[in-house]
């Protein structure tokens, strides 16, 4: 599998995002998948019923340009969120995201009927913000197997762009186990039935996810990991008795899976203080500004993520990784290589390059003097 990502973005200012540029010479973009990622599945024969809603609108196919998103997105009808889809949709519109992913809790929001577009988005302008359907299947059981913290069990999944939409709020849940991967299993039936790409949030928090859980999760299919979710920073970064986000996934992407590490800002309080602010974390992809082909650089690891750190290039050239800082980022900034789980480098520039290993993966991380990073996805030789 080789990754080779050419990613260019503008510099956003302190706590607000600017609008994504494409550079002045796009490299191509080539990714090999171990495997296929489905992104709409046909509802098996004794499936439950939903509503499956109008072919999507023919967008007119344009070029692939760098596009600025989130995809953990809250609103009221989540149930632990004020604000009114339409002012969420404004907040990150007015701030120069490209896209959003709405996330509710157990339930696909529609932004209404005059901009329901069709499968995989709720909202798709000839210009402003997309917002891709989307749903966090939330289960928060005691006493899984492995253990978390106590009794505390919390298998959140998102969704992104399901294709058919349940009428009222999901009851998915396998309340008949204790097995954390056969809780997370029923994620995937219900992936089965409303389609969409899975994406594995804040996996540590109260401690619930190990190496083998997360390894064997990519393997039945789950190709997306929240690697820095903003709001759990602490979760996020591990203690002396438990593994960070990072470390997990590099123990996975030893096994060989397919897994792209994400950030976000599960958002829920946006103009107004909360414990969830939104801003904060986002991906930049490579796509056409249309809702399926974003979906399909999510699903093939065409993108970076980023809590702050703008990118030039991320891209694999002659079996090496080429990393850039974009122009205008004020520095310092660190590029460290991390080669099979082990960092093999670290330089303090605006550029650098490292070789493919023969065996594994090589990823990047870049971080500026103030702590902001940005993940570049890993990459692997033929």
């Amino acid at each position: 599998m080789i990754a080779a990502l050419g990613l260019a973005c503008t510099k956003p200012e302190p706590q607000v995002a600017q609008p994504t540029q494409p550079p002045a010479s796009p490299v191509p973009v080539a990714i090999e998948l171990d495997a296929a990622v489905d992104v709409a599945v046909d509802a098996a024969p004794d499936a439950p019923q939903v509503a499956t809603v109008d072919a999507p609108v023919v967008i007119a196919p344009g070029p692939e340009v760098w596009l600025k998103g989130s995809t953990h997105v809250h609103a009221k009808p989540s149930g632990d969120s004020a604000t009114p889809v339409e002012e969420v949709i404004a907040w990150y519109e007015s701030r120069g995201y490209d896209f959003i992913a709405l996330t509710d809790h157990n339930r696909i929001t529609e932004v209404g009927a005059t901009t329901t577009v069709g499968r995989v988005a709720v909202r798709a302008p000839a210009a402003g913000l997309i917002v891709l359907a989307g749903i966090e299947l939330t289960f928060n059981p005691s006493g899984c197997v492995p253990a978390g913290d106590g009794d505390k069990c919390r298998i959140h999944v998102n969704l992104l762009g399901p294709s058919s939409r349940p009428p009222d709020k999901l009851e998915w849940a396998d309340r008949k186990t204790k097995d954390r991967v056969a809780m997370y299993q029923a994620v995937l039936e219900q992936q089965k039935i409303l389609g969409g790409i899975a994406q594995i949030n804040h996996p540590q928090w109260y401690w619930g996810m190990t190496a083998e859980v997360l390894t064997e999760l990519a393997r039945r299919g789950m190709p997306l990991v929240e690697i820095a979710n903003v709001q759990f920073a602490t979760w996020n970064a591990g203690d002396k008795d438990h593994p960070s986000t990072e470390a997990l996934w590099d123990a996975a992407l030893a096994k060989g899976v397919t897994l792209w590490g994400v950030a976000s800002d599960d958002a829920h309080h946006y103009n107004d203080p909360g414990k969830y602010p939104a801003g904060g974390g986002w991906v930049v992809v490579r796509a056409r500004r249309e809702p399926q082909a974003i979906l399909e650089a999510l699903a093939a690891g065409r993108f970076y993520a980023s809590t702050g750190v703008a990118l030039a290039r991320a891209e694999v050239v002659d079996q090496s990784l080429v990393v850039e800082i974009a122009p205008g980022e004020r520095g310092p900034h660190a590029i460290a290589f991390i080669e099979n789980g082990k960092q093999v480098a670290k330089v303090k520039a605006n550029t650098a390059r490292r070789a493919l290993p023969s065996q594994g993966y090589l990823r990047a991380v870049v971080t500026r003097g103030d702590g902001k990073q940005a993940w570049v996805q890993p990459a692997r030789r033929p």
